[in-house]
């Protein structure tokens, strides 16, 4: 009775003090609350509302393009479509066309999108085809972009050379990783804009334009450079090898017209090709240059003054023992002088004249000359080759190394050290930038000293020499040729495997071009006057005209009164030869001259005559039995050997 009195004695506004409270108390969290979101939490805040409706994406610069001498395209950035997406946006009912149109499976296109939200790239630089049936579909969501795609036009012929791109926009080969930083730009930023319902609107815009790079210009000539590559491919495919490369310089500046290799792979399409095709073997693979060494020991002999041009060596008729080594020579010699030696590419001649000058003197020249160094071509990936040092050379070291072998080069070193002969003496540095300034180094050479070795490799060019297959009709060469067994990798040399090479200048007596070819593993023949000699004169005869160097007036050959003798324009008294002019064979009852003859003219003389052929050896014939003019048996049996 008490209590029910005592309820009803509570006014109405006491009851309101608690509701009023709860009400405060509400007021205060949410005064709080808002506080904390305005304030407190603004920056936060602002930034996920803008990433709810703004995506921000970094989009490459185009690279800058890069031209030979001539200003001709080699490579350049041509723009090609991508498809984004906001990947939350994608109809699931949609995910199996859209697949089929980019051309992959339904379920790769559902592990690129995975638990992604935002923006994400579905395929990146596809074909038009792509292009239109993706955009046929219209996928919501999904949207086109530009980007940015390496073009080369010369496809596999500059891919060594040059390099390629990866979808980032990133050199990772040649030129283009070699010099990446300057041909790369600055990349831009791109705002994309969505909805309420986070769909992208069309456009967007820029927030930072990209940076186009710096475009570059070499000293490559295409057409030279196509010319390289085709006679390398032949003369490839006609020997059966595994590998080559060819390096064709202007001696007079250092400049490289051509840097080929074989096999070769498009850099359009580099994916489809295995990392080790890539590398460019004219400044990656090293070799024994073998004789082509040769006119460097002569030459560092001439400037010791302790030889003379007609000096002359013993050639101990074929085989001569250095320490606990026996040097042997193909072809048995007694005494040369040393335009012989390099005419005969005497082994023996070439190793008595190293270890007479001495060591010092010969790793000295070839320090010089820059062998052992790595090449300052910008290039990356360049080899310094195999040069030991001096304090290392035994006198069966430096014998080897006379006639190239124990010593390692690359094509482009090889180049280099003939630009110098070419040049006078002079050291050549090689250049691939146009812009960079032409680098002439000391004399390592006299300009006599040159001059001699000069006339000596045009010797070794003429049909009496290993390298007359080198010489293009109307033109002289000053070349060697290089035949070196290859190392087996157990301190020995293999016996089946071999390395031909060419190196030499055209014309010889005003240089315009060196060129150097290396072919690896040739199968049909392996010497350098039978592999590699026809590719240089594949090239010196359709690069010359095309420089405007023209053949020289055709006044090889200039006939004494007595027609047995012959006087070339070097003043050298010569026979009738192969590639100067027909031999006339007399026969007049006995056996005919067969020197100076191919194999396949000695055979056609032989069927001729009745005669029965036996042979030794290739090349062109340097002996034979019996004698020019002996009455030949009753057999009529004929034996030449024949040396490259």
């Amino acid at each position: 009775m008490n209590d029910k009195k005592k309820t009803k004695g509570i006014s109405p506004q006491v009851r309101l003090i608690p509701i009023a409270g709860l009400l405060v108390l509400g007021m205060v969290m949410l005064i709080i609350r808002a506080v904390d979101l305005h304030v407190l939490q603004a920056d936060s805040m602002q930034k996920r509302a803008y990433k709810q409706h703004f995506h921000q994406y970094a989009v490459v610069a185009p690279r800058g393009s890069i031209y030979d001498r001539r200003e001709r395209m080699l490579s350049k950035s041509i723009e090609v479509a991508s498809f984004a997406a906001i990947a939350k946006d994608i109809p699931q009912e949609k995910m199996q066309a859209l697949a089929h149109a980019l051309g992959i499976s339904e379920s790769r296109l559902r592990k690129r999108l995975g638990h992604r939200q935002g923006f994400t790239w579905l395929a990146r630089q596809v074909s038009p085809v792509v292009v239109k049936r993706v955009e046929a579909l219209a996928v919501k969501g999904v949207q086109r972009e530009t980007e940015w795609q390496r073009y080369y036009p010369l496809g596999p012929e500059m891919g060594h050379l040059l390099g390629f791109v990866g979808i980032d926009g990133r050199g990772l080969e040649g030129v283009e990783h070699s010099f990446d930083q300057r041909l790369h730009g600055e990349s831009g930023v791109r705002l994309l804009q969505r909805d309420a319902k986070g769909t992208a609107l069309p456009g967007g815009r820029w927030l930072t334009p990209p940076k186009m790079g710096e475009a570059m210009v070499l000293t490559v000539d295409s057409n030279i450079q196509s010319i390289a590559y085709a006679a390398l491919a032949e003369g490839i495919r006609k020997q059966e090898a595994i590998s080559g490369s060819v390096v064709v310089m202007d001696p007079n500046n250092g400049d490289i017209l051509a840097m080929a290799s074989w096999p070769s792979f498009n850099p359009n399409d580099f994916s489809h090709y295995r990392p080790k095709q890539w590398r460019n073997r004219s400044i990656t693979d090293v070799f024994e240059p073998g004789s082509t060494m040769k006119p460097f020991t002569i030459a560092t002999a001439l400037d010791s003054g302790k030889w003379q041009v007609k000096s002359r060596v013993f050639c101990e008729h074929g085989s001569f023992r250095v320490a606990n080594y026996t040097i042997h020579d193909d072809h048995k010699e007694g005494w040369l002088d040393l335009t012989g030696v390099i005419q005969h590419s005497s082994n023996i001649g070439a190793a008595k004249i190293a270890l007479d000058v001495g060591a010092a003197a010969l790793a000295g020249k070839l320090n010089d000359l820059g062998f052992g160094q790595r090449p300052q071509l910008g290039l990356d990936g360049a080899s310094s080759g195999l040069l030991a040092d001096v304090s290392k050379w035994g006198a069966v070291e430096t014998a080897n190394i006379a006639f190239g072998q124990g010593v390692a080069v690359t094509t482009l070193q090889l180049a280099s050290g003939f630009a110098t002969l070419a040049h006078g003496g002079q050291r050549v540095f090689p250049r691939l930038l146009l812009t960079k300034p032409v680098h002439l180094g000391q004399q390592v050479f006299t300009p006599s000293t040159a001059h001699a070795v000069s006339k000596m490799l045009v010797a070794a060019t003429q049909p009496e020499g290993t390298g007359f297959r080198a010489v293009p009709k109307g033109y002289t060469v000053a070349g060697k040729t290089g035949t070196a067994q290859q190392a087996n990798g157990k301190g020995g040399y293999d016996k089946h495997k071999f390395t031909a090479v060419f190196a030499g200048f055209v014309p010889a007596n005003r240089p315009a071009l060196v060129i150097v070819v290396e072919v690896n593993d040739p199968k049909k023949s392996i010497y350098g006057g039978v592999v590699a000699a026809p590719i240089f004169r594949n090239i010196a005869a359709a690069s010359l005209p095309y420089l405007g160097v023209m053949p020289e007036v055709k006044r090889e050959i200039h006939a004494t009164k007595k027609k047995d003798k012959q006087v070339n324009r070097f003043g050298r008294k010569v026979k009738h030869g192969v590639g100067i002019t027909e031999k006339k064979v007399s026969i007049q009852g006995g056996m005919a001259d067969f020197t100076g003859l191919s194999l396949r003219e000695s055979y056609h003389l032989s069927y001729q005559q009745g005669w029965t052929l036996r042979t030794h050896g290739s090349g062109w014939v340097v002996k034979q039995k019996p004698l020019p003019q002996q009455k030949i048996d009753s057999k009529g049996e004929v034996e030449v050997w024949l040396h490259e």
